[in-house]
């Protein structure tokens, strides 16, 4: 599988600039060497937005803190044969969530 790499907001920039001179998508992606449909998804974007800025943080919120963290890894320790549920069960009692 290969691995994705997303552009940097400066070759976005360059590449939109080009697309605004009037030059065709397939020759600007094969100047930079990337897929067309790369290029013409950043195009898109910008024509919606307005920006060739990329939005970050699209994944899931956290449902617990850094220093929750820090208590299970703590109680996960201390009674290294309990289970999962049971340490979930402390974690309900200890905080009330």
């Amino acid at each position: 599988m290969a691995r994705r790499n997303h552009l940097d907001d400066f070759t976005r920039g360059k590449m939109i600039g080009k697309l605004e001179e009037g030059r065709a998508v397939t020759s600007v992606a094969a100047e930079f060497g990337i897929n067309k449909r790369v290029l013409f998804h950043a195009w898109k974007a910008f024509q919606t937005t307005g920006t060739v800025v990329r939005k970050v943080g699209g994944g899931r919120s956290n449902s617990t803190t850094a220093g929750d963290n820090r208590y299970i890894i703590l109680q996960a320790k201390r009674g290294r044969r309990q289970s999962a549920n049971v340490i979930a069960q402390q974690f309900s009692t200890a905080t009330g969530r």
